[in-house]
Parts: structure tokens; C-alpha cells; sequence
């Protein structure tokens, strides 16, 4: 187990999270969803940075959720 903090908006969860927690599944949890209150279509940066959906989320990470901007193909 891990504790890492979510912040979407000016809300924000501090939570117990499993070890193997990647920024996907925080990307896809519907308990995270339903506490801060964001959609599907979302990124997730550390420090400003996009993280890949794949990589694991470091211990006593702060992740901020923001909004992915729609894209034209």
C-alpha cells in the first residue's frame, strides 16, 4: 500500500492506494470519479508533467486530473 494525493479543480483526496496503482487505473477508478467528480476524457500530470497511463503512480505522489482538450483527427 501507498498514499497519494488526487487533486481535480480545487478539490482533493488523500488516499490508501495498492503498491501497482498505474495512472490508468486512478484515470479509470469510479470511487475517484465519484470523489472528485471528473469524467472520462481526463490526463494526469505530476508536477506539471503528462504521465503515460502505464506507469506505475510513485508513493506520495500528488497527481492533478485535468480535463484532456478534445482533438480533431
Amino acid at each position: 500500500m501507498k498514499t497519494i494525493t488526487v487533486k481535480y479543480g480545487v478539490d482533493s483526496v488523500t488516499k490508501q492506494v495498492d503498491a501497482d496503482l498505474t495512472f490508468g487505473d486512478l484515470q479509470d477508478s469510479d470511487q475517484f470519479k465519484a470523489a472528485l467528480g471528473f469524467g472520462d476524457k481526463t490526463k494526469a500530470l505530476v508536477d506539471g508533467i503528462e504521465q503515460n497511463r502505464d506507469t506505475v503512480i510513485p508513493a506520495n505522489a500528488t497527481v492533478r486530473i485535468e480535463t484532456a482538450a478534445n482533438t480533431k483527427a
